[in-house]
């Protein structure tokens, strides 16, 4: 005679992530961390910046400014111009990486120095081209998170993959960041040079 079971039955087992999902999930959750770090290091930069009063050494922050803006500005067009040439097939997925790891440092420092040197030139906030040129520097470096974050995610790729046969989404994404930074960076010397010269007036 069959003995009859008395266990209960047992619940499906509810599906766990997987490492990987975990590992998205967490970068994904530096990457926010890192743009709120931006967001809070501008925000206070913005708000030194507008207590500080002007000092006779403004002329040497402006220099420092400038150069900052030179950084970070010729090390973007050269990240970009990797990423360009992947896109129509001169150059490889492996060197756009490279570039962007060889001069993200670059596009930081300049980022930062703009910052930094931003504080000491006593930005006048209600003056429209003012209060523009500080919402481009926080773009600039939001989408520098950004693009990192790209990067990272460029890496999981075949080193010798055409820009054609890469995720839809990569494709669109590497395209937004590239395109964002240009105008950023471009914008912030445009409306930088326009400030200047009207303050100069």
């Amino acid at each position: 005679m069959e003995e009859t079971s008395t266990r209960a039955p047992v619940a499906p087992a509810l599906h766990s992530p997987t490492p990987a999902s975990r590992r998205r999930a967490i970068g994904r959750g530096t990457f926010a961390l890192r743009g709120i770090a931006v967001t809070i290091l501008w925000a206070t930069s913005v708000i030194i910046g507008g207590i500080l009063p002007a000092g006779e050494l403004r002329w040497i922050w402006l220099v420092g400014h400038l150069a900052a803006l030179v950084v970070g500005l010729g090390a973007a067009v050269m990240i970009e111009y990797a990423g360009f040439l992947w896109t129509i097939g001169r150059g490889t997925l492996h060197e756009v990486c490279a570039t962007e790891e060889r001069l993200a440092p670059l596009a930081w420092l300049g980022f930062g120095g703009m910052l930094l040197t931003g504080m000491f030139l006593s930005p006048d906030v209600s003056n429209p081209l003012t209060a523009l040129k500080m919402i481009v520097v926080l773009a600039i470096g939001l989408n520098a998170v950004a693009t990192a974050r790209l990067t990272v995610v460029l890496h999981g790729l075949p080193d010798d993959l055409p820009f054609r046969r890469a995720p839809w989404r990569l494709r669109s994404w590497s395209l937004a960041t590239g395109l964002v930074s240009q105008l950023a960076w471009w914008s912030a010397v445009l409306l930088g040079t326009l400030n200047t010269a009207s303050r100069g007036a």
